[in-house]
């Protein structure tokens, strides 16, 4: 199949710094874009919750996460909205008309989310385009702890 739209989802807000499974989403969509020749969106879900003074902005941070793509010359859309990342993620998709989207399993946070992780568990019900699961590494999972913003509230998980 040859993919024409694609939409990858990122989690940065609750983050000092881009996870390496937020850099792995994007790169994999961005591959996945050049092959197929398709457009690349990528989205954060935004959390209306104070951060650290000081922090970038999640706008902020997807822009820097796809300033490596635009160097390389890659046309690159970034979308930063706010509300229930599944909800939004599928909006967002029928919006665009996208027939992939990929994003990443990993919160752990509770016994319903071992599995995939809420989100990416919600959005397999829900969402008609095809959708590509990142699996974090254990490695990937500890790097993004560490770069976790402390005392972030748990508002939603998401890769």
């Amino acid at each position: 199949m040859v993919y024409r739209r694609i939409v990858a989802a990122v989690a940065l807000q609750r983050y000092l710094d881009f996870t390496p499974i937020a850099v792995r989403i994007r790169d994999l969509a961005a591959l996945l874009a050049r092959a197929c020749g398709a457009s690349l969106t990528i989205l954060s879900i935004d959390a209306p919750v104070e951060l650290l003074p000081g922090v970038e902005t999640t706008a902020d941070k997807l822009e820097c996460l796809c300033e490596p793509l635009r160097a390389a010359g890659m046309e690159v859309a970034v979308v930063v909205r706010e509300g229930r990342p599944s909800k939004t993620i599928c909006e967002l998709v029928a919006e665009l008309g996208a027939d992939l989207l990929v994003i990443g399993t990993h919160s752990k946070r509770g016994p319903i989310d071992v599995g995939l992780g809420s989100t990416a568990s919600a959005l397999e019900r829900e969402l008609g385009a095809t959708v590509l699961l990142v699996r974090p590494t254990p490695a990937e999972q500890e790097a993004a702890r560490e770069l976790m913003i402390p005392r972030y509230p748990l508002v939603f998980p998401y890769g």
